[in-house]
């Protein structure tokens, strides 16, 4: 058969070896392993469709990986391209390469220059140079700084907010810092904060420990220890201590206590307390008071109930009811009743009458004392009226001038009685004829008793008239 010898039936014959040329032009056969693998690395060339299955390409360097997948990567490089999905890898340095979309798990200890709409969903960010973050949600940032416009930080701490601006805060705390504005927002709880400048709106059950050079226009201040107000304008303090106010005014007080201090009240009403210092001021009314010391320049057409231990230095006591002047010094007591005058020295006594009592001591007296009582525009009636008896024990001589004032011409009957103890009544002497009207009278007892009053009365039934009496005495 021709050709025999080139077509051999025995395949192990046909076997034969496959060169290659290295760089230096010198052949060199292309080896393989037992399972027919080849094991020289092609140099310079181009494999168009490479499906490596559970092996390892341990060195050199692959300038492109066109749509394929590496399962395992350890110790490469890759200096170029785009490297379209990284599953469940670690890249150990990353320089000058674009991440453009896909899930990055973990970024250890590296930079990212350029992030630009990518979501990190866990891990730590260690620094956040010049760059924007649209959206935070879930993070943590333990340091750095931050510029967040128009986002929201829902829980978490910051550290530090430098010259930026929060449009919504709500249940945040912050511990330190200084918070430079807060506009339109509420703070539920501040506690070692300090503000500076600005209007805090509402303060709801809280504390201001110091407050300097601060205005609080409206809302309930419930409580301000140690602290000044420097002016309080259209507020309400419901309770607690006001230490001290000074040059303001308070324009209604109910149920405080004011314990020093200077206050001026004008047009109030303090219903009850103790007031330790009133300072060159006018109470207008006065109502169950208790004033325990200091005092008083003027009281004016007003009544004290009781005085104990008080001096008053000048001015005019109206009225004296039932009770005790320890000392009296320089007063005059126009009229009214003292009823007793006890261990004390009165230097001068002008129409005075001494009902009882012991007169211990009478220096001298250098004339006869005059006494005049007046009782006018007196009605008569059909029966006797008395005035007011007279002590005339210590009176030489006394009488009673009587005037019917009139009108018309109705009389007056006048009569004169005296008594030893003030009870019982004797008739002395009377108007003979009645006393007509525009007519004088004058009565003059005859016998001497220790009270002496005088009686009056209509002459005629039904026929009233007006009389004016005067009593005049002279002591001995």
């Amino acid at each position: 058969m021709p050709n025999f010898a080139a077509f051999n039936p025995n395949p192990d014959k046909l076997r034969t070896l496959i060169f290659g040329q290295d760089a230096t032009l010198t052949p060199q056969p292309v080896a393989t392993d037992t399972d027919g693998h080849i094991l020289n690395i092609i140099m310079d060339g181009t494999l168009s469709n490479v499906s490596i299955s559970g092996g390892t390409v341990s060195v050199g360097t692959i300038d492109n990986l066109l749509n394929g997948t590496i399962t395992s990567v350890m110790g490469a490089t890759i200096t170029a391209g785009t490297l379209t999905n990284l599953l469940n890898g670690t890249i150990t340095s990353v320089l000058g390469a674009t991440i453009t979309a896909g899930t990055l798990t973990n970024l250890l200890d590296g930079t990212l220059t350029s992030v630009l709409g990518a979501t990190i969903t866990a891990g730590t960010l260690t620094n956040l140079l010049d760059g924007t973050i649209t959206s935070v949600m879930g993070a943590t940032i333990t340091a750095g700084t931050v510029a967040i416009s128009g986002g929201t930080v829902t829980v978490g701490t910051i550290d530090n907010l430098l010259n930026g601006t929060i449009t919504s805060v709500l249940g945040a705390t912050i511990t330190a810092g200084t918070l430079t504005n807060l506009l339109d927002g509420t703070l539920t709880s501040v506690l070692g904060a300090t503000i500076t400048a600005g209007t805090l709106t509402n303060l709801l059950d809280g504390t201001l420990t110091s407050v300097l050079g601060a205005t609080i226009t409206a809302g309930t201040l419930t409580n301000l220890l140690d602290g000044t107000l420097t002016s309080v304008l259209g507020a309400t303090i419901t309770a607690g201590t006001l230490t001290n106010l000074l040059d303001g005014t308070i324009t209604s007080v109910m149920g405080a206590t004011i314990t020093a201090g200077t206050v001026a009240i004008s047009g109030g009403t303090v219903t009850v307390g103790t007031i330790d210092n009133l300072l060159n001021g006018t109470i207008t009314s006065v109502l169950g008071a208790t004033i325990t010391a200091g005092t008083l320049t003027n009281l004016l057409d007003g009544t004290l109930t009781s005085v104990l231990g008080a001096t008053i230095t000048a001015g005019t006591l109206t009225n004296l009811l039932d009770g005790t002047l320890t000392s009296v010094l320089g007063a005059t007591i126009t009229a009214g009743t003292l009823t007793n005058l006890l261990d004390g020295t009165i230097t001068s006594v002008l129409g005075a009458t001494i009902t009882a009592g012991t007169l211990s001591s009478v220096t001298s007296i250098s004339q006869k004392s005059f006494v005049e009582q007046a009782n006018t525009s007196l009605v008569t009636t059909d029966a006797f009226t008395s005035l007011n008896p007279v002590t005339t024990s210590v009176l030489g001589a006394y009488s009673f001038f009587v005037y019917n004032r009139g009108p018309g011409t109705n009389s007056a009957d006048a009569s004169v009685e005296i008594s030893a103890d003030g009870t019982n009544w004797y008739t002395d002497v009377d108007t003979s004829t009645g006393i007509a009207s525009g007519s004088v009278d004058v009565l003059v007892p005859q016998r001497f008793l220790k009270y002496t009053r005088l009686s009056y009365r209509s002459s005629a039934a039904g026929s009233p008239t007006t009389i004016d009496v005067y009593f005049n005495g002279q002591g001995t």
